[in-house]
């Protein structure tokens, strides 16, 4: 088992800090703020997974009308809408469950939206995607406007990449695409702009650094947490063997954690706090995509050996997907970018380029930039 080396924890923290250079923005799937922090980290003792009582909150910020906690995270501003983004993500589900997949109400879903209010209109999961000048560094990385609006609507048309493709293979490309691509990046702008607008001094409850961060967690997990990459996370630690007491993945509890002491260091001005806390929750994305990238490279291999090679197309697009959620961030690291996209073509031989003992030595060198040991990373049931 490697240890968590405070070099390897330094360089983690630096590529956040990198991405949130790289990408500069705020909620609202079309527009972003630019603003940001100052401070020391929290001391251990503060950074509690407990939440603050609605006396603690009052006394460290002016009256907010707080929405209720999710997922035991108690938000410190008002996210009522942004935490209704997942039920769209519900309702897609329940399309592609269907036994006639309709993929024009899907596209109006995602393009119209349906259960996120924002002013006249609603939050769009589209709008999410295809926004430019995000925090989230993927435009950067992919040098293109809107990468993950590419392959989403690619999969949503059955075109570019998913041309050709069957409906199950198709449904792989929307639904982890929008549970975990769109959503995912979104928590990691949201991260970034709480960070920028606290640089900048502004901590104000209602539209500042902590409503950017309360965002993350509407985001994270929302008021369907099944339907967000909090539930990916939960299902890829029962995998993995790293589950709490509570059923609860050991990522999740970990990222629950971060976000609590992040608010907590935003609601006292505290920016070194949050920069910290923020690089813990992307070191334990790593781990949740990481253990995903594993999980559909075995299950690719055990396809072919069975001679089902549409499980194993399945498989490659469902592994591609969630491989794509970390590409960005792992690469800058170390990971071994060609090794992971040639396991996760849809072109070519399904299983020819490794299984899940390649993702493994394809990924090491990120998961010791970020202190991420095989404990973290857990054994495959």
């Amino acid at each position: 088992m490697r240890s968590k080396s405070p070099r390897a924890r330094f360089l983690a923290a630096g590529i956040t800090a990198a991405l949130t250079m790289a990408a500069c923005g705020s909620d609202d799937a079309n527009s972003i703020d630019n603003e940001s922090l100052t401070t020391n980290a929290p001391t251990a003792e503060s950074r509690s997974t407990n939440p603050p009582t609605d006396e603690t909150l009052a006394t460290q910020a002016p009256a907010v009308e707080a929405t209720p906690a999710d997922a035991g995270y108690a938000y410190a501003s008002n996210v009522d809408g942004h935490r209704l983004v997942v039920k769209d993500i519900c309702e897609v589900k329940e399309l592609l469950d269907a036994e006639t997949v309709d993929y024009d109400a899907i596209n109006a879903l995602y393009t119209e939206g349906k259960n996120s209010v924002k002013g006249d209109g609603f939050r769009t999961l589209g709008g999410f995607a295809s926004g430019e000048g995000k925090k989230h560094g993927l435009a950067e990385f992919y040098a293109v406007p809107a990468p993950i609006n590419d392959f989403v609507s690619s999969a949503i048309a059955g075109t570019g990449l998913f041309a050709g493709a069957t409906d199950d293979v198709r449904a792989q490309g929307i639904e982890k695409g929008f549970q975990n691509q769109i959503m995912v990046a979104w928590v990691v702008h949201e991260l970034n702009s709480a960070v920028s607008k606290a640089e900048e001094g502004n901590f104000d409850i209602a539209e500042g650094a902590v409503h950017n961060w309360d965002e993350g967690w509407a985001f994270y997990a929302g008021a369907e947490p099944g339907c967000s990459p909090h539930g990916t996370a939960d299902k890829r630690g029962e995998n993995f063997g790293t589950l709490t007491d509570d059923g609860s993945s050991v990522a999740n509890a970990a990222i629950l954690a971060a976000m609590v002491s992040g608010r907590d260091a935003l609601l006292e001005s505290d920016v070194e706090g949050a920069k910290a806390a923020s690089a813990d929750v992307i070191r334990n994305v790593v781990v949740t995509y990481s253990q995903a990238a594993i999980r559909y490279a075995t299950k690719i291999q055990a396809d072919v050996a069975e001679g089902d090679d549409a499980a194993a197309t399945k498989h490659i697009a469902e592994g591609r997907a969630f491989w794509r959620v970390i590409e960005a961030y792992v690469t800058p690291a170390g990971a071994d970018r060609d090794t992971m996209n040639a396991i996760y073509s849809l072109e070519g031989t399904p299983g020819a380029n490794g299984g899940g003992d390649a993702v493994r030595v394809a990924l090491q060198p990120a998961w010791d930039t970020f202190g991420i040991t095989d404990a973290d990373i857990g054994t495959l049931g």
